[in-house]
């Protein structure tokens, strides 16, 4: 059940990006939905595969049993979006290359 319950999460977060016309600004960004998943946005913003690697391992116990388990749930095409996209198109968007990298291999 808790399963369940965590994978309608996931499929129903959406977390916005508000940006100024300069794209990957971490200080215009606004966050909609579930907050709880909002790092994995921001990790992909500031292009910063540390923040992401803690945003999964706090995630470890939620969402699967270990964190290769949780960044393939979140990178599945019904996992975590930001702004409506889904998080490695969404990385590769925001020219967040070391976290597109970190993302693409671990698919």
């Amino acid at each position: 059940m808790k399963k369940l319950i965590a994978l309608s999460a996931i499929s129903m977060v959406i977390c916005a990006h508000i940006a100024s016309a300069k794209l990957g600004s971490p200080d215009k960004v606004k966050y909609a939905g579930d907050l709880g998943y909002k790092h994995f946005c921001e990790a992909v913003i500031k292009d910063d595969v540390k923040m992401l690697k803690r945003s999964v391992r706090k995630k470890v116990g939620l969402i699967a049993s270990s964190s290769q388990a949780v960044l393939k749930k979140l990178t599945a095409s019904n996992g975590v979006e930001c702004n409506g996209v889904d998080l490695v198109p969404f990385s590769q968007q925001h020219e967040a290359l070391q976290v597109y990298q970190y993302l693409s291999n671990a698919q």
